[in-house]
Formats: structure tokens, sequence, C-alpha cells
């Protein structure tokens, strides 16, 4: 059996006389504490590739402005793009992560 199988159930009959036999069960224990952290860490990874792209695109975009303007808004923007690998991190760390508050004026305009 394939070591991503760690379970087959049958289930027989239909209605009231339904009844289900589990046929095979893994005897390993992939659950360990490795892999959870393995895990976060491949999560945060993402996260922070995720955050890097939105301070590139968020760049690009001010860039695409014309003018220096991009010089102000680049503090803005590495705090948004910040804020939203912050937000991917959460989701998927096994322990809490703290909220980063950023007032978000032009976040209303865009629909963010």
């Amino acid at each position: 059996m394939d070591k991503l199988v760690k379970r087959v159930t049958v289930v027989q009959g239909s209605g009231q006389h339904r009844s289900a036999n589990v046929v095979y069960e893994s005897d390993e224990d992939d659950d360990s504490g490795e892999n959870k952290i393995e895990r976060a860490i491949r999560h945060i990874l993402k996260a922070q590739v995720i955050g890097a792209q939105e301070a590139y695109q968020r760049h690009l975009d001010s860039v695409a402005k014309g003018g220096k303007s991009w010089i102000f808004d680049e503090p803005s923007n590495l705090m948004k793009a910040q804020k939203k690998a912050m937000k991917e991190m959460r989701k998927a760390a096994p322990f809490k992560m703290p909220k980063i508050k950023v007032e978000d004026d032009d976040d209303e305009e865009e629909g963010d």
C-alpha cells in the first residue's frame, strides 16, 4: 500500500442496513512533532515569498505612476506587504502569531 494511504474503509449496504469495515490501517505514526515543525516552516517560507511578491508588485505599481512618487510610497508599500505576509503566516502557524496594526488610508479605495 502507498505511504499516502492511512486507512481504507469499505462501506457496504444502503439505508438502515449500512456497515463500515476498516480493511487496512497504517501502522506508521506520521503525525510526529518533526513533521509538524517542518510543515510550519514550509508555510512560513511560503508566506515570506508572498510578502516579497506583494512588495515587488506594489513597487512596480508605484513606479508606473511616474515621477518620484514611488519614494514616498515605498514605506507604506513595505508595511502593507509585511501585513499580508503576516496574515499568511497566521493562517498556517501552529502557534499564535501577533497581529500587526497598520493604518490603511488608501486600501479602502482599492477594495483590499
